[in-house]
């Protein structure tokens, strides 16, 4: 029974069989303290496995936000290049660039991380009291300024249109096309 109203609670880690991936999902808003730092939720620094530091960079997708992984997703991602760069220079060119960009940063006992002032920069946050939001994104968190973020409303248009288009290759799942 304990274990029962334990799993219930909320944040907690539910351990599926079968499931070897839980991907970081949900949205959380904070505003960045005196020394600029804000909080990794607890639930997404259990999954990450409770990292000492993070690795923090531009998003590759040229969204104007900052791609936050944990050591061992940053390096299961970047573990493919790093052979390939002996012998390809675009391969080499392309690591170079991203050592350059790349912060590994410390997380806090308190799960709290400060990003550096150029990264805060690049998504347009300026001053010590300003917001940022967090973005569950799979494998790795999203860090946005207010100005930037993506819209809530999960019902737009665009969000129907990506969800129908992709549903069947993403889920396997295909959507009725049937209007009443």
């Amino acid at each position: 029974m304990e274990d029962e109203s334990k799993n219930s609670r909320e944040g907690a880690i539910f351990n599926v069989p079968g499931v070897g991936h839980q991907p970081l999902v949900d949205r959380a808003d904070h505003r960045l303290d005196s020394k600029r730092r804000f909080t990794i939720p607890s639930l997404w620094y259990e999954l990450m496995g409770k990292p000492a530091q993070v690795y923090a960079m531009p998003s590759i997708s040229r969204q104007k936000c900052i791609d936050v992984f944990s050591p061992a997703e940053f390096n299961k991602k970047f573990a493919p290049l790093r052979d390939k760069a002996l012998y390809d220079s675009k391969a080499a060119q392309f690591t170079s660039r991203i050592g350059e960009l790349v912060s590994i940063i410390s997380v806090d006992n308190a799960n709290r991380i400060r990003l550096k002032d150029s990264l805060l920069a690049y998504i347009g946050i300026g001053s010590a009291t300003e917001e940022v939001v967090l973005i569950g994104n799979d494998n790795r968190f999203e860090v946005w300024s207010l100005e930037n973020k993506p819209p809530k409303d999960v019902l737009s248009a665009d969000y129907i249109d990506i969800l129908a288009n992709e549903a069947e290759t993403i889920w396997g799942i295909r959507p009725s096309c049937e209007k009443n």
